[in-house]
């Protein structure tokens, strides 16, 4: 039996997004009963790089107005790339947030990985041991201001002197942090250092090794892995009896991290139900408890109710 709650989401990338469109799709999520919604975190496209042009909300921004919008979901950003803002003004931006949605905000954060996005923009793009320790400083900033009345921090990449953080969270001890990222050397050893909660997409071929990884982490730290709340984003949700069409759909999307069609196949919420509760299961062996699939418009209402009626349903309460 899984140690955590078993819980569903829908990402919502605001990418080629009609503002209507996003309101109406988490208000019938709110509704239906799905536990979390995200956005993503991107100035410029990654699910169309084939059109640099395609529209793009900011994520954050979108978040603050989505959450005064809904009801009862909770709700992040996933994942917040460190490198687009000063961790001090991030963790003011989430305990506004916080405020807003009467404690559903969940803080995830990575390092920044996206480079053409950074210089088009002239954000500095450090190499990535650095960004890693940056994002490792910011996690530890984010305790400390929604913790304590005033904080000092002198890191090597970030400094405060008597600074203050009010209002604290309405979560308490303080929101929860999700680690974003794949590093089993350095991004895992700060999930187990300070995450609440962990996610990346993957396989549950892939994604096996990287469970082995944070459990090392959790050991050298003294912390039982089991206290992390354990998240895979699936890239895309397609309810579809059609094989063939599935094949033809993960085949022509080879991801780099996938050696094979099984494993490439993992990566989505795609086929059947049964299809879908088969990932799920495998997932839930691994410890994993937390399904976030990703949809994009136009919204495929059908699809999205009857993963959470058909498939959510069999392993929420579980």
């Amino acid at each position: 039996m899984p140690t955590q709650p078993i819980r569903f989401g829908l990402q919502t990338a605001p990418e080629g997004a009609v503002w209507s469109e996003l309101v109406k799709v988490w208000k019938f999520a709110d509704d239906l009963g799905y536990d979390s919604m995200w956005t993503s975190d991107h100035y410029i496209t990654t699910l169309y790089m084939e059109n640099l042009d395609t529209p793009v909300f900011d994520g954050w921004t979108a978040l603050a107005a989505l959450g005064a919008l809904t009801k009862r979901v909770r709700m992040g950003v996933m994942i917040t790339g460190n490198t687009y803002r000063h961790p001090p003004l991030l963790a003011k931006m989430a305990v506004t947030i916080d405020h807003i949605t009467n404690g559903r905000l969940i803080m995830g954060i990575g390092a920044g990985w996206y480079e053409r996005e950074h210089a088009m923009f002239g954000i500095p793009f450090p190499a990535p041991g650095e960004r890693v320790h940056r994002m490792g400083e910011a996690i530890q900033i984010f305790d400390r201001l929604w913790r304590e009345k005033r904080v000092t921090f002198n890191g090597k990449y970030y400094t405060l002197q008597d600074a203050i953080c009010d209002p604290k969270p309405v979560q308490k001890p303080r929101i929860p942090i999700w680690v974003g990222g794949w590093g089993e050397q350095l991004t895992l050893k700060y999930c187990a250092m300070y995450g609440d909660g962990w996610n990346l997409t993957g396989s549950p071929i892939n994604l096996a090794p990287k469970v082995e990884a944070l459990k090392r982490h959790c050991e050298a730290v003294g912390r039982n892995i089991a206290e992390i709340e354990k998240s895979v984003m699936h890239m895309r949700l397609i309810m579809t009896d059609d094989q063939a069409y599935v094949k033809e759909y993960v085949q022509s999307r080879r991801y780099k991290r996938a050696d094979s069609y099984e494993d490439m196949h993992g990566h989505f919420m795609i086929g059947t139900p049964d299809d879908m509760k088969r990932t799920i299961e495998r997932l839930l062996k691994l410890g994993f408890t937390h399904f976030v699939a990703e949809v994009v418009q136009p919204y495929d209402y059908r699809a999205i109710e009857r993963w959470y009626r058909e498939v959510a349903l069999e392993f929420k309460g579980r």
